[in-house]
């Protein structure tokens, strides 16, 4: 059976939220090879989609490495049934990681 379902984002005060069985998965690792993630979302019957925030956007900051995310509202891929997987920031700046259950799915 699949844990990996939409569940409510409750963001932290800086705005970000990780999925609690991708948290358990990615284990405080700051990368993830590729081909793990890739057998992850496999094993979970998930596609995945990802969105890095428009840094030209007018979003406040509390400092130079601590973005304010809770004032982006990242928007779903096309299509029905993505949730959020993640928010956090990143080398390349914040990026939200949507999945969705794939049509046959573990789910």
């Amino acid at each position: 059976m699949n844990n990996v379902i939409a569940l409510p984002v409750q963001r932290d005060s800086y705005g970000c939220w990780t999925h609690p069985e991708y948290d358990k998965f990615c284990d405080g690792r700051d990368h993830i090879p590729n081909s793990e993630f890739s057998d992850w979302i496999k094993a979970n019957g998930l596609e995945w989609a990802f969105e890095l925030r428009d840094e030209s956007l007018d979003f406040s900051d509390d400092g130079p490495f601590a973005p304010e995310l809770s004032e982006w509202q990242p928007e779903p891929p096309a299509g029905d049934g993505w949730f959020i997987g993640s928010i956090h920031d990143t080398e390349d700046g914040p990026v939200c990681l949507w999945f969705r259950i794939v049509e046959g799915g573990v789910a």
